[in-house]
């Protein structure tokens, strides 16, 4: 057995050479750099040499060893990762681990040795160095005993394989690129988001920083065709997991969470709020910025969708200042509109030089080629930049092929051009010189490789195609240069090779059919599908090959689906069972209906109806067609599966079918308790609220109330009282809006001590917030200023311990603006709405805060384009019916003295308290 041992050249290398002593004695034998390179042998080709022809990389792990950028451990642990070799760390002094290689458990040997007395903790070091010699020979595996253990079993992080396979600088240019990074990172924009062509070297440019950085403490590199790295809670918890091994008091507020059992079961903008906006809050702020990496976000996009973005654009302004995100992706329209508040930097700007870097790379690689002759070097080296297309991929290409003797600068004007190009030479040498035919052999692998929603296996494609193991061994050397096997698994060399395989006008007769590919992975998953990946993939295989009856059965089914979420978790799967519902719904609508009318559907809709409600799924039904299923179809499901169906009404705001539906649950002969009672007399009030029918409401609200008393039950009873005190604001009754606001204080608190559940706990404390933030809008509206700045004060000091920023939070914000009016305080209502506008989501919410903006411009005299703002308003409440707030905006036309005036709507002049309230309003302005 040969091990090759990397360490750094500091006062540890006494324990080094002990090491490799005593493993010696033991018959393995150690390569180390001191005793293996002798005299001007090129240190660089002996390093290589040594890391390939041993089958284990042990490195003591030392300040000096593993330090950046000039550690050179790092570019050994980084080619051995490269060519798939066994790893053994071992921790001499506390230091993080490289991010390469910090998924790998650690052998802890801290302490041992004392440099300074030159002492060795001999029994100690004899039990770690038998652990090791264990290890090495298999008789054992790495024990988990640092403090990671119970990370990498939660977090269950992806590995950071992702790197380039050269040792030393062989990584060429982007100054210009790295001097934007480091100004970047010293400014106060949050993230630095790069964008670029497929193979211009994102990924390089990437994977070299994070050796060379250490303000680099987590990386998470997604890749097309792995879902699993597509995967934004899997990447939230890698990400999290590894920074938890860079920052020390990080992990520790990880490990005291107490839902690492659960995180599967969170939706992704929860997870990150539980695993990075929370415990970060707790820890000491370091010195210099953080820095996380996101790579290749453009590949994280799945059925038209991209989940990391949505959070990154949503959520990652919530962590502390000193947390950066560094993200490259392609320029794509998705990623634009998501991370619409952010600018990218486009590698391809002549700025960045990026043809000048082309050319260095060219100059550096081809040396021996090159004539030594500098204006006919480099003519040479222009001719191939210019046929690069700016694409780094092509330099690297043509770097191999001339290396291998498959082309020469004697005939550059012959080169391919770009990476069509590239692509269509190498296929064609290779199978204009081979006895395997494309069109029998090969296509029904690539195929395979191009519909996988994960890197497949040697062994599951010989079990998928029926192909003899010697022949694919062969066909795989064949193209491992396109294809090259990592971990035991085959993944393109690039994105842009599947794209050009699948893309027929430009692979011609190499082209390969995705639908063909779905079918044979249909088919396997079919065959074997208790197996993980079958469970998790094989409706998506089915749609991919166009067999939607057969998918439509698979989402009916409530065995398939119970195993999904068995597999995926509840979040997980049910994202993953709509999105496919979504994709047949699109297909044709009959096949939504019979998996709507199917016992599976019935189920998970009743069982997980909550869930529905709080993940905001009801509105993926709605996109795929559930609406029309209700209105053509009986929807026959029990009792809580019409509470469910009640709930999906009133979130999609039909109104008048919830009132519908629920009194005829009510009048019905179903088994009613009284907290079902109390929760759908609650829900009928809110639509009666909405249409401003107080009266209805009212009665609804205290039948609610009295529901909760017989059971004692806390939190539908402050649901009673918060809505109470909402109509009883509008009906200017400001003591009975206070008394009311209290008791629901009072009584959501009560149901706050009753909790365990950490999430349940957060969004009690949530809703306490807001209803401080409603109390205070009521008190407003009176005119009560300091006891509205109370209740806010209230909210604030939740909001300042809890991160989260949902919809409440942006309706604090604005109920703060509302206050500044009545404090006089007008341009400060006017500069920060808009600020506060692009953050809401909501109809109501934007109508809300044009109102007060518009109130601020006409005390302000900013009447020209305030007529603008009031429309603008006007209309997104009228999306919604909100008509309360429609006529608030009318009487604010009148006010402004507009040329243009909104018309009153037909609930004004019949409804007594909406009339007395729009007097109201009018004097409030004034």
């Amino acid at each position: 057995m040969k091990v090759f041992l990397s360490y750094g050249h500091d006062e540890y290398e006494p324990l080094a050479k002990k090491l490799k002593a005593d493993l010696e004695e033991v018959g393995i034998h150690v390569w180390i750099d001191k005793e293996e390179i002798k005299g001007t042998s090129d240190w660089e080709i002996k390093i290589e040499e040594g890391i390939s022809n041993s089958e284990w990389i042990v490195i003591l792990m030392t300040n000096h060893s593993v330090r950046r950028p000039d550690g050179v451990c790092l570019d050994e642990v980084s080619y051995a990762r490269f060519l798939n070799k066994k790893i053994a760390p071992i921790m001499i002094e506390n230091v993080k681990p490289p991010l390469c290689i910090a998924r790998i458990q650690w052998i802890d040997m801290q302490n041992f040795l004392n440099p300074n007395k030159n002492y060795l903790n001999e029994n100690a070091y004899a039990e770690k160095k038998d652990e090791l010699i264990k290890i090495l020979k298999g008789l054992t595996k790495l024990n988990l005993e640092n403090d990671s253990k119970s990370l990498n079993y939660y977090l269950n992080p992806l590995d950071n394989d992702v790197y380039t396979n050269s040792i030393k600088d062989k990584f060429v240019g982007r100054t210009e690129l790295i001097n934007l990074y480091d100004r970047w990172c010293k400014n106060d924009e949050k993230v630095l988001w790069l964008v670029g062509d497929a193979g211009i070297g994102k990924t390089a440019f990437i994977a070299n920083l994070c050796q060379i950085r250490e303000e680099i403490q987590a990386v998470h590199f997604c890749k097309y065709n792995n879902n699993e790295r597509a995967n934004s809670k899997r990447a939230i918890m890698s990400l999290a997991f590894y920074l938890s091994t860079q920052v020390p008091q990080y992990r520790e507020e990880l490990l005291k969470l107490n839902d690492l059992n659960e995180l599967i079961d969170k939706d992704a903008n929860r997870l990150f709020e539980y695993l990075f906006v929370e415990p970060l809050r707790k820890i000491t702020s370091p010195s210099n910025s953080i820095i996380l990496v996101i790579d290749a976000l453009d590949e994280a996009t799945i059925d038209g969708k991209n989940e990391l973005a949505e959070i990154i654009s949503q959520q990652f302004y919530k962590t502390p200042k000193w947390l950066k995100l560094l993200i490259t992706s392609r320029k794509e329209l998705l990623l634009e509109r998501l991370l619409s508040n952010l600018n990218y930097v486009d590698f391809s700007n002549e700025k960045y030089k990026n043809n000048d870097d082309i050319g260095k790379y060219l100059e550096k690689n081809l040396s021996k080629y090159l004539p030594e002759n500098t204006e006919l070097k480099n003519k040479l080296i222009s001719k191939i930049v210019n046929k690069s297309g700016g694409i780094f991929l092509y330099a690297v290409s043509i770097c191999e092929e001339i290396n291998k003797g498959n082309l020469t600068l004697m005939n550059i004007d012959s080169f391919p051009n770009g990476l069509t190009g590239i692509y269509f030479g190498y296929f064609d040498r290779i199978f204009n010189n081979t006895n395997y035919n494309y069109q029998i052999d090969l296509i029904p692998i690539m195929e395979l490789l191009c519909a996988t929603c994960e890197p497949l296996t040697k062994v599951l494609i010989e079990r998928i195609i029926d192909i003899d193991e010697y022949k694919l061994n062969n066909i795989m050397e064949l193209i491992c240069e396109m294809f090259p096997v990592k971990n035991d698994k085959i993944e393109p060399i690039h994105k842009s090779l599947i794209d050009w395989l699948l893309d027929s006008r430009k692979s011609g007769k190499y082209s390969v059919s995705l639908k063909n590919g779905n079918n044979k992975l249909a088919n396997y998953c079919l065959a074997n599908e208790k197996d993980k990946y079958s469970i998790k993939y094989l409706c998506k295989h089915l749609i991919g090959a166009f067999r939607y009856n057969e998918a439509t059965k698979i989402l009916s089914t409530y065995k398939n689906v119970k195993s999904m979420i068995r597999v995926m978790g509840i979040d997980t799967a049910l994202r993953y069972y709509l999105s496919c519902l979504n994709l047949l719904f699109n297909v044709s609508i009959e096949y939504a209906f019979e998996i709507y009318e199917s016992e599976a559907f019935k189920i998970i809709f009743t069982e997980h109806r909550k869930f529905f409600y709080n993940s905001g799924l009801y509105f993926s039904l709605k996109e795929s067609g559930f609406s029309e299923f209700l209105k053509e179809e009986e929807f026959d499901v029990d009792l809580e599966g019409l509470i469910g169906e009640s709930y999906y009404f009133y979130i999609t705001e039909d109104f008048d079918q919830t009132i519908i539906l629920v009194n005829k649950i009510l009048n019905s002969n179903n088994v009613i308790n009284e907290i079902q009672k109390a929760e759908l007399k609650i829900l009928i009030g809110l639509c009666f609220r909405k249409k401003v029918e107080f009266d209805k409401a009212k009665k609804c609200f205290w039948d609610g109330i009295k529901e909760t008393e017989k059971v004692n039950e806390y939190y539908y009873r402050s649901t009673s009282w918060i809505n109470l005190g909402k109509i009883a604001y509008h009906e200017l009754d400001w003591s009975k809006t206070l008394e009311y606001n209290i008791k629901g204080i009072e009584f959501l608190e009560k149901e706050l001590t009753t909790l365990e559940k950490e999430d349940n706990i957060l969004s009690t404390r949530l809703f306490i917030a807001e209803y401080h933030r409603l109390a205070a809008e009521s008190l407003i509206w009176g005119k009560y200023s300091f006891e509205a700045k109370e209740h806010l004060q209230q909210a604030s000091k939740i909001y300042d311990d809890v991160q989260t920023r949902d919809r409440y939070y942006i309706r604090f914000l604005y109920t703060s603006l509302f206050l500044k009016l009545l404090d006089k305080e007008y341009l400060s209502v006017f500069e920060n709405s808009d600020y506060i506008l692009i953050q809401a989501k909501s109809n109501y919410d934007k109508s809300q805060i044009l109102f007060y903006k518009a109130i601020a411009m006409y005390k302000l005299g900013r009447i020209d384009d305030i007529y603008s703002v009031i429309e603008s308003g006007y209309k997104y409440a009228l999306k919604i019916g909100a008509w309360l707030e429609m006529e608030e905006f009318v009487i604010l036309s009148k006010i402004v003295n507009s040329q243009k005036m909104l018309e009153h709507s037909q609930y004004y002049e019949n409804n007594n308290t909406l009339i007395e309230w729009i007097n109201y309003v009018e004097k409030f302005i004034k």
